[in-house]
């Protein structure tokens, strides 16, 4: 595995679905060496509610559950979420198994007793996903990098620091790059629904093109912002 790989993985969390508690031990012990967090579900529903409390960046699920089977959670996670790594785990080798999960876009399928070197390599795949899709760190242009976990920008070694705002702020912008983000909906997410003037929106602004570069950022008119070089 590359080092890039390596660190997102470490900036990454994980949600292991997994009835048996012996089974989930063990891959929540391998799993430690690589992620940054894990957390634990003994079926697809207790799953749901960690999925929407806590959005993990990978989810790794067994087959056979109570209450909410895999492949139900695997549907309801896929419908709300396109981009997210699913693995599935499974202690039956009949692959006809696999046809009902083919079109929920897995990134592998994994049969127990798990071999460690298929298992590396599956978090490997699930780590190229993460970096395709964004969901870990993003380029803002080349030499600036915004780091979702780390909540910084990040150019080289150098961390940049951000306030609270300008978080809330870069991160609706890169939400909807290269789309209008306009004054009002800037207002409801970055300033909860608080009255913003147009004097602190443009010191935000500012703020962010400092730290960064002058053309990060476009005024579009009167309306709002875009980024366009993401």
């Amino acid at each position: 595995m590359k080092e890039k790989m390596k660190e997102i993985l470490k900036q990454s969390t994980v949600l292991l679905v997994e009835d048996d508690l012996k089974t989930r031990a063990q891959i929540e012990e391998a799993l430690y060496i690589y992620v940054d967090k894990v957390y634990l579900a003994s079926n697809g529903e207790e799953a749901l509610k960690i999925y929407y409390e806590k959005s993990p960046h990978i989810v790794i699920t067994d087959v056979k559950m109570p209450i909410m089977d895999g492949l139900s959670l695997t549907s309801v996670i896929r419908n709300s979420n396109p981009d997210i790594p699913i693995v599935i785990v499974s202690g039956y080798s009949d692959r006809t198994l696999l046809l009902d999960f083919i079109s929920k876009k897995l990134i592998s399928y994994m049969v127990k007793p798990i071999n460690f070197d298929d298992f590396t390599k599956v978090l490997d795949e699930c780590a190229k996903a993460l970096q395709e899709s964004g969901a870990i760190e993003v380029w803002l242009t080349d030499g600036f990098l915004y780091s979702y976990s780390k909540k910084s920008i990040m150019r080289g070694d150098e961390i940049i620091s951000l306030a609270p705002k300008e978080i809330l702020f870069l991160e609706l912008l890169i939400k909807n790059r290269n789309k209008l983000v306009t004054k009002e909906i800037i207002e409801y997410i970055v300033w909860n629904s608080e009255v913003m003037t147009g004097a602190a929106l443009n010191n935000l602004v500012a703020k962010i093109r400092r730290k960064t570069f002058s053309g990060i950022i476009t005024n579009v008119s009167t309306l709002g912002f875009m980024m366009t070089k993401v």
